[in-house]
């Protein structure tokens, strides 16, 4: 049988003794490779591998076929990821809804990229979503599971939205005999305690992410309270009453105003709080998405960039806590870029108008329809529907972990990708992942 190296492979590194770390983006999979096997690894079009009586190569081919480094020569990789593609982007077990109960918001941060609206959903409003559901379980039989995730505005500043429904959707599926989960996207700054502990008990929410921008005096530059207060000071009190009772992620936008505050703000996290756990904090480049955003892309940071301040971060957190980080080390293969490319996927503002994307939340000429009507596919929808992979993307060995990248940035731009920023910091991490191998292994 005849085999051919994986268009997939990426050579992380090479070491002193001459051994590369190999990562595969589909298969997920991370090794070290002898210099022997190498020389079989690097010419196998041309190797008859039943030939082969060595024992250790033959053991160390198996490897790499259970791997993916090596494939039947036949196979069709980029086909293959495409049907794969197509057919996660239509799930019929599940239903997924972003749902924000108003636009409105606390703070007026500048980065921001929607257009506030002060818009609050009615009860009404919220019996036609729970019909929504209903009706998509109807439709759907096969559904078993259903998520969502509060978004905004600040959606906790309609908290009796959130209580009402979520008692709802419980009850639903427990009738329904399915699965019922729920994150929340919120500024921290109405998350105390008490309200924690009722999301988490009543309301099913189990994880939460929360924006920190440096310390106090960048943070509060850029996560700026409507009333004026002092939002750091708030928001840290509040994880600390908080974190008992949900998992939480503290996002860091990081642009050219504040990348030099960024590892203070880590350190003061681990050290000073000890938070090494949880909460965990993670980096996330500022994007230029809407005109709403003040921030021009002069500001942004490049990849490159980004990636050298995101690998100290990471590098500080596997210092005090291996555990806490360890699971991220490998990247993520995934089916589709998000979720907004499929069906069974809604965002849903606060009138009842569904979109593909929370970018485009509140935006008319996104909308895709409303919960109150029959269900067509319109103009936008198709957009997002009948995406594929861009042409530029279908040579890169990275692929699988970003799948042409956001849709966003194709469908409301020439078509051509954006590759995320984080892109550039794979290389690192997966160098970061060896070291601890080694480290463990003493």
């Amino acid at each position: 049988m005849t085999y051919k190296k994986s268009r997939f492979n990426v050579e992380i590194d090479k070491l002193q003794d001459g051994r590369i770390l190999l990562y595969n983006t589909y298969s997920g999979i991370f090794g070290i490779m002898d210099v022997k096997t190498q020389g079989m690894f690097f010419n196998v079009e041309n190797i008859d591998i039943t030939c082969i009586n060595d024992e250790e190569l033959r053991k160390n081919i198996d490897i790499m076929l259970q791997s993916g480094y090596i494939i039947d020569i036949e196979k069709d990789e980029l086909a293959t990821l495409k049907i794969e593609r197509d057919k996660f982007r239509h799930p019929q077990n599940s239903m997924n809804l972003t749902i924000a109960p108003t636009l409105q918001c606390n703070m007026c941060c500048p980065y921001c990229f929607e257009d506030k609206k002060d818009i609050v959903m009615s009860s009404d409003i919220q019996d036609k979503l729970f019909n929504f559901v209903e009706t998509h379980f109807a439709a759907y039989p096969t559904i078993k599971k259903l998520s969502v995730q509060w978004y905004g505005g600040e959606p906790l500043m309609e908290k009796d939205v959130i209580y009402n429904l979520s008692e709802k959707f419980i009850k639903f599926c427990e009738e329904k005999g399915a699965t019922y989960s729920a994150s929340m996207i919120t500024n921290g700054a109405l998350l105390d305690g008490e309200t924690a502990k009722r999301l988490s008990e009543d309301c099913k929410v189990n994880y939460v992410q929360i924006t920190m921008d440096g310390m106090k005096e960048n943070h509060n530059k850029r996560r700026i309270l409507v009333s004026g207060e002092d939002s750091f000071e708030i928001i840290m009190k509040n994880i600390e009453e908080s974190k008992d009772y949900l998992s939480i992620s503290v996002r860091v936008n990081v642009d050219k105003t504040n990348n030099e505050d960024i590892m203070v703000l880590t350190k003061y996290f681990l050290e000073e709080k000890g938070w090494t756990d949880n909460p965990i904090i993670y980096l996330a480049p500022v994007e230029e998405f809407t005109e709403n955003c003040l921030v021009g892309e002069s500001s942004c940071l490049d990849g490159e960039q980004f990636a050298e301040i995101d690998i100290e971060c990471v590098r500080a957190i596997h210092a005090v806590n291996r555990n806490s980080i360890a699971h991220k080390f490998f990247p993520r293969r995934k089916s589709v870029f998000c979720s907004g490319e499929g069906m069974n996927h809604y965002v849903v503002d606060p009138e009842g108008y569904t979109y593909t994307c929370y970018v485009n939340i509140g935006e008319e000429k996104n909308r895709l329809g409303h919960i109150d009507k029959p269900f067509v596919i319109n103009t936008e929808y198709g957009k997002w529907l009948t995406t594929d992979i861009p042409k530029d993307c279908e040579p890169c060995e990275y692929l699988p972990m970003c799948m042409g990248g956001c849709g966003f940035h194709r469908i409301n731009g020439d078509g051509s990708p954006k590759c995320f920023k984080t892109f550039y910091t794979y290389k690192d991490i997966l160098k970061l992942a060896h070291e601890d191998y080694v480290a463990q292994k003493k």
